[in-house]
């Protein structure tokens, strides 16, 4: 932390430029210096306009754990953000707060300007229907680049030395469906590196044209067949590496046999040399009860032996660099299992299995169980219809997973009343169904620096059903969750004292970026005494059944929703509304100074039916469009009581 004292006199400002989280590495030269200066009566700070991942906060007490969004819009001078501020006299400390993951990759949109293509550049640029599917209404960003023709290329300006990349990627799909295997050629600085092996076999979902259908068939012949999921990822270190300035070029080349190459990012990452062992005496390693990374047979038998070895022993379970494959899950009670680094250790399920866990990952039980440094991948799971594909459920205590790749399962975390545990450092990319979902009484957990990307439900949710008990004290915070294809970045469905903060949610493709309390086909529990802080949601919102949901989405559906606080939100571009409310059921929320920058029609919705009370107090909506309003209330009163101060409006 650094804590620069300001001279000035009455105001004494304290500037931070720092991660408010040890939970996961941050990487030295991506924390960004805020800067102060002053000008007559006015403040003048200012920080890299590079750094997309911090927002300027501030507070009247240092110690503060409620930190609050500024909301001035900065100025870019000499590649600087500056915000201008009076001097109040009062004291005053200011912040720049981290939103979203810290990962060790950089992130290239393929559609961004600052990239050379030949190929076609493709942007949302129709607002999207009830029924409308569309690969760049999926896309991060909203867009992405397609190579057609042999020699079509796309350059990425590489701006810190990397060995590995991950491409999300869109490939055609067999005409009867299955998916085909094609290559890709990369290049760096005009010489051919490798190519990469791309697949679209657990891509394509087909569903029937209708509002609200979540195809699941891998059959594009059905009747009104309309695609879905239409991208997937693929990783692999880069021969040779790259350097900073260096160009990397993705091409079609003659033998790249796909008729096309939608490209909708590259990851670039500087990945380090797989872990070591634990220390001497305090494991066992599986390969001395028979796994074997390096070939194509079944490990199961030998992993489990491994395990029930190391329980009784007391001893860590050591998984070195290899390919491990699984037909069985593993039930962990309070035994930990490291690997060698979540690109170097892989545990591939290839049965799907019958169960409700199915045949992939870990169930955890007792207390104390610690799964990290891994990857888990189903080769079995290509449509969320198929059975199983939970890599970790349990109804543990004290447990932990930590730097795990998930991926081409149906979800992530599957947590039914699991306690005081700990989502880190994670990766979720295309599942089929929710990336982590804590449910069925799951309380007192943390989820934090978890990147997902691609999930097929809500990226994260907590799900109290009222067959079970409701889940209380979660912490959800520095997340992001990008381009979910079905279903929201983040939701509450039931439960009470929920801190849900300092996440980057950006470009669902139907629903709503944030949700509270829609039922779904089960009885949920009311929503009270949460608070939903410091997010960024980017392009957030949907039409699924022509509701024109808004960035954040309220809907009591089945129980009410209480005591419920959302503040400082900065939620930019939505494609409809920033803020939307909907629903029977009694809404009781607190909305303050969040900032609605530039939606696609009015910044806070109050649709017809809406009952409750809505305090609305210094909220900030800017850039409408023509035609549109700051604050819609279409609510009737008495049934919807309204109280507003210190808004825009």
């Amino acid at each position: 932390m650094t804590n620069h004292r300001s001279p000035l006199t009455p105001i004494r400002a304290a500037l931070l430029a720092m991660l408010l989280s040890v939970a996961a590495p941050a990487i030295a030269d991506t924390v960004p210096v805020l800067s102060l200066s002053h000008s007559g009566g006015n403040l003048q700070l200012s920080w890299p306009a590079a750094a997309a991942d911090w927002m300027l906060c501030a507070s009247s007490d240092v110690a503060a754990a409620d930190w609050t969004l500024v909301s001035a819009v900065p100025t870019v001078v000499s590649r600087q953000n500056v915000v201008t501020l009076p001097i109040t006299g009062a004291k005053g400390y200011y912040q720049l707060r981290h939103r979203g993951a810290v990962v060790p990759f950089i992130t290239y949109e393929a559609e961004a300007a600052t990239n050379s293509t030949n190929g076609a550049v493709v942007k949302l640029t129709m607002l999207p229907t009830a029924t409308s599917w569309s690969p760049e209404l999926e896309a991060s960003g909203r867009g992405f680049v397609q190579l057609n023709n042999t020699g079509d290329h796309i350059d990425f300006q590489n701006v810190q030395a990397a060995n590995a990349l991950v491409l999300r990627h869109c490939i055609p799909d067999a005409p009867a469906g299955g998916g085909i295997t094609a290559t890709l050629s990369v290049y760096v600085n005009g010489v051919f590196r490798q190519k990469l092996t791309l697949t679209s076999i657990y891509n394509w979902l087909y569903g029937d044209g209708t509002s609200g259908s979540n195809g699941q068939s891998n059959d594009p012949t059905i009747a009104n067949a309309t695609p879905h999921v239409f991208w997937d990822e693929t990783r692999a270190f880069i021969t040779g590496g790259v350097q900073a300035g260096d160009t990397v070029r993705l091409q079609k080349d003659a033998d790249d046999s796909a008729a096309y190459y939608r490209i909708d990012l590259v990851d670039l990452e500087a990945v380090p040399a797989p872990l070591s062992p634990p220390a001497a005496g305090t494991y066992l390693s599986i390969a001395d009860y028979g796994a074997n990374g390096g070939d194509a047979n079944d490990d199961t038998t030998a992993i489990q032996n491994c395990i029930t070895a190391a329980k009784a022993q007391g001893k860590i379970v050591w998984m070195p660099a290899g390919t491990y494959y699984q037909t069985a899950n593993f039930t962990l009670a309070g035994v930990v299992v490291q690997g060698a680094g979540m690109w170097f250790t892989n545990l591939v399920s290839t049965v799907a299995g019958t169960t409700f866990e199915g045949k992939v990952g870990f169930v955890f039980t007792g207390t104390g169980s610690k799964v990290s440094d891994l990857s888990i991948e189903s080769t079995a799971h290509t449509t969320r219809s198929t059975a199983g594909g939970k890599p970790f459920t349990g109804a543990a205590t004290n447990w932990t997973v930590q730097n795990v790749w998930i991926t081409h399962t149906n979800v992530g975390f599957w947590m039914s009343g699991a306690t005081s545990g700990t989502v880190r450092g994670c990766r979720i990319r295309t599942t089929y169904a929710d990336g982590i979902n804590l449910n069925r009484g799951a309380s007192n957990n943390l989820v934090e620096h978890n990147h997902l990307r691609g999930t097929g439900d809500d990226g994260l949710a907590v799900y109290s059903e009222t067959l079970a008990t409701v889940c209380t004290g979660n912490t959800i915070r520095f997340n992001t969750v990008i381009a979910p294809w079905w279903a929201h970045n983040c939701a509450l469905w039931g439960c009470t004292n929920q801190l849900v903060e300092d996440n980057y949610w950006a470009d669902n493709a139907l629903f709503g970026s944030f949700a509270v309390n829609l039922s779904g086909s089960s009885q949920v529990y009311p929503v009270t005494n949460s608070t939903i802080r410091r997010n960024t949601l980017l392009r957030g919102g949907g039409n699924v059944f022509n509701q024109k949901r808004g960035a954040i989405w309220i809907f009591p559906g089945n129980a009410t929703v209480s005591g419920v606080s959302i503040r400082d939100n900065d939620i930019r571009d939505a494609i409809f509304r920033g803020i939307h409310l909907m629903g029977t059921q009694s809404q009781s929320i607190t909305f303050e100074r969040n900032v609605i920058d530039h939606p696609g029609e009015n910044g806070v919705q109050v649709t017809f039916g809406v009952t409750g009370t809505g305090v609305f107090n210094n909220n900030t909506v800017r850039n409408l469009n023509g035609g549109f309003v700051q604050f819609s209330n279409s609510a009737t009163s008495p049934g919807y009581t309204v109280t507003l101060s210190g808004n825009t409006w």
